[in-house]
């Protein structure tokens, strides 16, 4: 019964990483994104204005980033949609590996910051995990923007991240 239900529960699963892929389109040419690569999706959540975040250089601090904390590694993907940016993040090791987009974005010249946050059913199913949580995540970009480093907390505990850009 136990081999059994180890199947139904892989196959579950399968079923739900193939239907909720998401597609990717490209951007419009436009000044200020260059052209980057954006994801079609309604779960996206807009960040701050890239406006307002005093960045002069936006290519510098958008695109993809392999990111590790705590023996987890994925990546981790700064993008730009309707004047804001949005990103998502995804571990390999961890859950579905299903890109997450991520809360409370808020990017600057040299900082930023975010939530990552499992509180549904549906978040567990679509992204993997055991349990609801929540992640507070600081990073400070270095000279030459090509790694973030950082910390995160996570129940009361606080550890290391950081993301090297692809």
């Amino acid at each position: 019964m136990k081999k059994f239900l180890l199947i139904l529960s892989i196959i579950f699963t399968a079923l739900i990483i193939t239907f909720c892929g998401k597609t990717v389109i490209q951007d419009p040419v436009s000044a200020d994104t260059n052209n980057i690569s954006k994801v079609q999706n309604d779960s996206i959540l807009p960040g701050n204005s890239v406006n307002d975040s005093g960045i002069k250089d936006i290519t510098n601090h958008v695109g993809l980033f392999d990111v590790s904390m705590s023996g987890y590694k994925g990546e981790l993907f700064i993008g730009i949609t309707d004047g804001k940016f949005y990103a998502t993040i995804k571990f390999y090791n961890w859950g579905n590996g299903t890109p997450q987009p991520v809360t409370d974005l808020k990017v600057t010249d040299d900082k930023i910051y975010f939530k990552r946050v499992i509180n549904t059913k549906e978040d567990l199913l679509k992204y993997g995990g055991t349990a609801f949580f929540e992640q507070d995540f600081y990073g400070i970009f270095t000279s030459d923007k090509k790694t973030i480093k950082g910390y995160y907390r996570y129940i009361g505990t606080q550890d290391n991240w950081e993301a090297i850009k692809k």
